[in-house]
């Protein structure tokens, strides 16, 4: 029964023991036709960037059958979920406690799955936790079939020792920063650079006055972004002082407007109930739906939740304050075992602290306010962090990531040939 649903078993192997390219007459759409290819990721940016590794799968190679772990964007995008992510959205040690039964349900669907589909296969997309937890079980049931992981851990940053486990249980990794191929290739794993997929996803150029007119900010007035997160825990934690902060810059701003984009993984009512503790704010304050990097790319500054947020205002060359709070428990762990001295990746790309950062007790209303004052009125300091973000975009890489980490993916489940792969995976990247 399994053969007449998913089609004929294949041989398969690691990497290492693939096997040599097909003959020429023989037509590799056949081949992708085959291919069944597991996708896993666990939060709002990776499903973006799954999302879009998905489409990229899917015009080269448009049989291939996806299924896995993700959110909205990747349904849209093809890949069938087997458990939704909205479950395992967490961040920190003590929210993962809670989530624990959700977090073994997942693990054990897509366990289950990737043996009953004899996968060609598995991405994991960030995430690394459950991530590496699922290769683990993966490589002890599944041991030939491929792993590839596309978005680094952050081992520069923290838990360097996971370097090692990462190189026996992954086949390939797929980095999008410039500095992480050197650090997993010093392990013997193959890796790759392929672009940051942000590169593909943000276009500039909206117009403003449309802008206004849909959400009905004025467009002459300074508008200033308030970007919490894409999590509950994140936004219950930040968006309370960066709304002291508006308050403030209200008596110290000419006329400010306030945008706070809305994550599509969570509920108006998060934010209205923070909104409702400032009512003084309310003629002042935007809502912004499905129009996020629209919102970053006309405020004149932002305060920004550190993460994926930091890269995409520095690609919608927006000054920044980055924000960071967390439980307790969570940040006094995370100061035994964290490495670098910046948490944003804008200064850790940039080599320097060039963007300023509120870390913990720091992230007050009054901080925030300052930081985003100085932003808007001293040049100097403006200029400068304008330099950086134009010179951290420069070591992105060129448009095209997920075309390029598409090809890797396929290569690997056997669904385009190994020298067609090859022969375009090195386009665009310096």
């Amino acid at each position: 029964m399994e053969a007449e649903l998913f089609g004929p078993r294949r041989r398969r192997g690691r990497i290492a023991r693939m096997p040599e390219p097909s003959p020429a007459s023989e037509d590799p759409h056949n081949r992708a036709a085959k291919a069944r290819i597991m996708l896993v990721a666990g939060e709002a940016s990776g499903d973006l960037h799954g999302a879009s590794l998905a489409a990229a799968v899917r015009e080269t190679s448009p049989e291939t059958e996806m299924f896995g772990v993700g959110g909205d964007r990747m349904a849209a995008a093809g890949v069938e979920l087997a458990y939704h992510m909205r479950n395992l959205a967490v961040v920190g040690i003590t929210e993962v406690v809670r989530h624990l039964g959700d977090v073994r349900a997942a693990l054990n669907v897509l366990t289950q799955a990737a043996e009953e589909r004899d996968v060609d296969a598995v991405v994991l997309i960030d995430y690394p936790d459950f991530n590496l937890t699922l290769a683990r079980r993966l490589r002890k049931r599944m041991p030939d079939v491929p792993i590839v992981y596309y978005i680094s851990p952050q081992v520069w940053a923290w838990r360097a020792g996971r370097i090692k486990k990462i190189a026996r249980l992954v086949d390939l990794m797929l980095v999008i920063l410039p500095f992480e191929k050197a650090l997993y290739e010093s392990t013997g794993l193959r890796v790759d650079f392929v672009g940051h997929p942000l590169l593909d996803v943000i276009s500039l150029g909206a117009d403003r006055a449309a802008f206004a007119e849909r959400h009905g900010a004025p467009p002459r007035d300074t508008w200033i972004a308030l970007v919490p997160g894409s999590r509950r825990a994140e936004v219950e934690r930040l968006l309370d002082p960066m709304l002291e902060a508006a308050a403030s810059l209200m008596l110290r701003v000419g006329k400010p407007r306030f945008l706070i984009p809305v994550s599509p993984s969570l509920e108006n009512t998060v934010y209205e109930e923070a909104l409702a503790r400032f009512p003084d704010l309310s003629d002042h304050i935007y809502l912004i739906c499905d129009d996020y990097y629209a919102t970053l790319e006309h405020s004149t500054v932002a305060a920004v939740c550190s993460g994926t947020a930091t890269l995409e205002a520095t690609l919608t060359d927006t000054p920044m304050v980055v924000v960071y709070r967390t439980s307790w428990l969570t940040y006094n762990l995370a100061k035994l075992l964290v490495r670098v001295r910046d948490i944003a990746l804008v200064n850790l790309i940039a080599g320097r602290r060039a963007i300023p950062e509120l870390v913990q007790g720091e992230v007050t209303g009054p901080r925030i306010a300052d930081e985003l004052k100085t932003l808007l009125n001293l040049h100097a300091r403006r200029g400068a962090v304008l330099d950086t973000l134009a010179e951290v975009r420069e070591q992105l890489g060129e448009p095209g990531a997920s075309a390029r980490a598409a090809r890797a993916v396929l290569e690997v489940a056997g669904g385009i040939p190994a020298a067609e792969a090859l022969s375009h995976g090195d386009e665009h990247i310096p």
